[in-house]
């Protein structure tokens, strides 16, 4: 991670959900979303909006989600830092470096875009050539926003991970840890899922755990004419 950012405390990105509120009450409105944390008793209270995701909040994110399923990140210093045009409202940022696991390591390019569009074969394809371009061997597409299985398509036979960013509530709701509108006080405001297909064909995403290196690794160690002869 950049000098810079090296002090910086990860409560930058998920503070707000761990400081102490006083209970209110939360109105139950249909459709409506309340942000709000579960404490040890069965009040609630309001929370703060949710924190931007800025480039230096996306960096210090994408090296904790990685440590975090046992995946060690180093050497990462910005090797391209961009605004998206009009109207994407967004940003491109990738960081050079080197990704270890248990017995490999890998230098990568890890793309951090944040967007308002899906993520598509474009996104995908352009990565692929600033790999090339980065002189790496693989490299990892994070995105704040939807996968188009067009992105999919354009991942298979080359040794690219996808990943979605996503609020930490929403990640919750959808992996089935716990009631959905509980959430516990150490949740982070941003998390990353895994992008893979369903049985239809379309994106299915999966929260990252600790322990599931095996996601990103197997992406990212197989040469790409092993993969293709599997």
């Amino acid at each position: 991670m950049n000098g810079v950012w090296a002090g910086l405390d990860c409560q930058m990105i998920y503070g707000p959900f761990l400081r102490a509120q006083p209970p209110l009450p939360v109105p139950q409105l249909p459709g409506a979303r309340v942000w709000r944390r579960a404490r040890a008793c069965s009040s609630v209270s309001p929370m703060l909006e949710l924190p931007e995701l800025t480039p230096e909040h996306f960096e210090i994110l994408v090296t904790r989600e990685l440590r975090k399923i046992g995946l060690d990140v180093s050497e990462l210093h910005a090797q391209r830092r961009s605004m998206l045009p009009e109207p994407e409202q967004g940003y491109l940022l990738e960081l050079k470096g080197v990704v270890r696991g248990t017995g490999w390591q890998r230098r990568v390019l890890i793309a951090c875009r944040r967007q308002q569009r899906n993520i598509a074969a474009a996104e995908v394809e352009l990565l692929r050539e600033h790999v090339q371009e980065a002189k790496v061997e693989a490299g990892l597409l994070f995105g704040a926003a939807d996968f188009d299985p067009s992105a999919l398509t354009a991942a298979e036979d080359s040794p690219l991970a996808l990943l979605r960013v996503t609020d930490g509530r929403t990640a919750f709701d959808m992996s089935g840890w716990g009631t959905p509108g509980h959430y516990p006080a150490w949740l982070p405001a941003y998390c990353a899922q895994s992008v893979a297909r369903d049985a239809l064909g379309q994106p299915q995403y999966r929260l990252l755990e600790s322990g599931q290196a095996g996601v990103i690794a197997e992406r990212l160690r197989t040469p790409i004419n092993e993969r293709r002869e599997a």
